[in-house]
């Protein structure tokens, strides 16, 4: 087991990017002693934690067009236009088990990034014996705006990734020297500043959770640093990054399947191009 840190960004169906990485970890039986995941992030992590590759991939895939999944209905009766309870029901398992005995007994640490809509601050939650972290996943992957607030003992959370979006200062408080963090955007992208008619919504929606509607329209500024922070570290030679390429023109709600799996083949070829100097880095 490598002795650091794998870093999860989200993006929810960018991820097609994060699950052709960690699938191709899988294959190359590459296990870090510490996984972070933030929204989508987190359910790549489970299947990689699982070491069931391709599980993502599938899953996502098959159900992509099916409205208990993925649809405006969802946010009527689903809690938002993802259905996460989904993710996690009999109809999905029925079609692709989830193998919660590996996940379980999985000495890797494993811990997860959510957003209390209380203090707008970020709070983690870490996989233990008795607490396979479901919950904290669903509220993880929340979105703001299209997502209804989730509870976790008794706290209300939405997206990990507005609070703390590529959560690798949790790993130097942690103690690890060697991180590896997959980004589901190219080098040169920035976030754009939220529109005004977006702040205003927030401020509508979340008016009894004036933190939250801070830490939300603060985001794209805290986003960026913590990009230009990595790419620091990058050139010091400190994290090794993997992104795609060019551009991602995929949408958090991509309906497209060719688009879907031309960015998860992306993404196999990304990390096969760069497994090698990997595993330099990781060994030095």
């Amino acid at each position: 087991m490598e002795k650091a840190a794998l870093i999860l960004e989200g993006g929810a169906l960018r991820s097609f990017f994060t699950s052709a990485v960690l699938d191709q970890f899988i294959e190359n039986k590459m296990e870090f002693e510490y996984i972070h995941g933030v929204s989508a992030g987190t359910m790549c992590a489970m299947n990689y934690i699982a070491k069931q590759a391709r599980r993502s991939y599938d899953v996502n895939l098959h159900f992509l067009h099916d409205k208990r999944y993925i649809g405006f209905n969802n946010l009527l009766h689903n809690g938002g236009i993802f259905n996460l309870d989904f993710l996690f029901s009999p109809e999905c398992f029925a079609y692709s088990p989830f193998d919660y005995e590996t996940y379980q007994n999985s000495q890797q640490v494993f811990e997860i990034t959510a957003t209390n809509v209380l203090t707008g601050k970020p709070e983690i939650f870490r996989k233990s014996a008795t607490d396979n972290q479901e919950e904290a996943i669903k509220a993880s992957a929340s979105m703001p705006l299209v997502s209804d607030i989730r509870v976790v003992n008794h706290q209300p959370y939405l997206d990990g990734g507005i609070a703390d979006s590529i959560p690798f200062r949790r790993a130097q408080e942690l103690g690890y020297e060697k991180m590896v963090i997959v980004l589901t955007r190219d080098i040169n992208y920035r976030k754009p500043e939220n529109s005004r008619a977006i702040n205003e919504l927030v401020k509508l929606k979340y008016h009894d959770f004036p933190q939250f509607v801070q830490t939300f329209i603060d985001r794209p500024r805290q986003y960026n640093r913590a990009l230009d922070k990595i790419e620091q570290l990058e050139r010091e030679g400190k994290v090794f990054v993997i992104r795609p390429q060019e551009p991602v023109t995929v949408s958090r709600v991509e309906r497209d399947d060719r688009k879907l799996m031309a960015l998860y083949d992306k993404g196999t070829a990304v990390i096969q191009d760069q497994l090698e100097d990997l595993k330099k880095y990781l060994n030095n």
